[in-house]
């Protein structure tokens, strides 16, 4: 099992072969980051945007491993980097200085060939230092299903039990969030919660175990679920978390970062490949982390999807 940022760096260097298309980089974090990754011969880049920019900015020690096509209009950079998707040429598709709605727009399109009938969701990966030994934790979705029902939830939980398969954890724990342990009438997101735990439990949800519903403290803290006098394998040792709604889910995964300075990657699952939609704002180790990530979920689905 892959437990720490260390150690899926170190996996995703054993894997060879990897293309990421970048879309339109115009900014020094994602020439940094991929400058960081030719350096370590993580992958391959394609690099789809201005070429005088991206010569500007890519020094020449870093060339080896990396195409330009040059495409200064961004839209057009957009839909050529899908293309490469559609044929084969690259493995994994990165945001540059393209806006991520206008990338998902796209990439959603019919005509794109990304779409695999699966609901598209974005896994948000952290180090939680208070624990020893598997340190992951991951946070869904903070960057795409706006309002996300009983089904989508569902959805939500089988893309990221996806990602932590691909990181060696075959059983993860599951916990559903809202603002309360106790199920109330009058708060959907904990009869959500109380619904897909007995699911799982019947074995409509399968590959982890998943309960709910959980406040923050009592999925995360064994103390705070002792003192709740909760009984359940999830509580205290949650490894990964379903918030109720976009908003929640955003502002929890930053608050990680520009609260506690934590370490952080994402990827989007649920395409044809994966997907990297980086913030502007993350730092270069959260884009290198990322391109890690992406190499590892490509890696997984080739040797399990294709």
């Amino acid at each position: 099992m892959i437990k720490n940022f260390d150690q899926l760096l170190e996996q995703a260097l054993t894997i060879k072969g990897k293309r990421v298309a970048v879309v339109f980089p115009n900014n020094d974090e994602t020439f940094s980051a991929i400058e960081d990754a030719r350096k370590l011969n993580l992958t391959e880049f394609l690099l789809v945007g201005d070429e005088a920019i991206i010569r500007k900015n890519i020094s020449e020690e870093s060339w080896t491993g990396i195409e330009i096509i040059h495409q200064p209009d961004m839209m057009k950079a957009l839909h050529h980097s899908i293309e490469l998707m559609s044929q084969s040429k690259a493995d994994i598709l990165m945001k540059g200085g393209v806006d991520t709605s206008t990338m998902m727009k796209a990439v959603l399109s019919n005509d794109a060939g990304m779409k695999t009938g699966r609901l598209l969701s974005d896994i948000f990966i952290l180090e939680f230092p208070q624990r020893l030994q598997h340190k992951f934790v991951m946070i869904t979705d903070g960057g795409m299903t706006l309002a996300p029902d009983l089904k989508n939830k569902i959805e939500l939980i089988n893309n990221a039990v996806e990602v932590a398969h691909a990181l060696g954890n075959n059983e993860p724990k599951v916990a559903v969030l809202s603002a309360t342990e106790f199920v109330l009438p009058n708060l959907q997101s904990t009869l959500d919660a109380a619904a897909l735990s007995k699911m799982n439990e019947r074995g409509q949800i399968k590959g982890c175990i998943v309960d709910g519903p959980f406040a923050l403290d009592n999925a995360l803290s064994e103390e705070a679920a002792e003192e709740k006098h909760l009984t359940s394998p999830v509580a205290g040792k949650a490894e990964i978390l379903i918030a109720a709604n976009i908003e929640s889910a955003n502002s929890l995964a930053k608050s990680t970062t520009y609260f506690a300075g934590l370490r952080l990657a994402h990827v989007i699952v649920g395409a044809r490949v994966p997907i990297l939609i980086p913030s502007r704002a993350d730092k270069c180790d959260a884009k290198l982390l990322s391109i890690a990530l992406g190499v590892l979920m490509s890696e997984y689905y080739s040797k399990n999807f294709l």
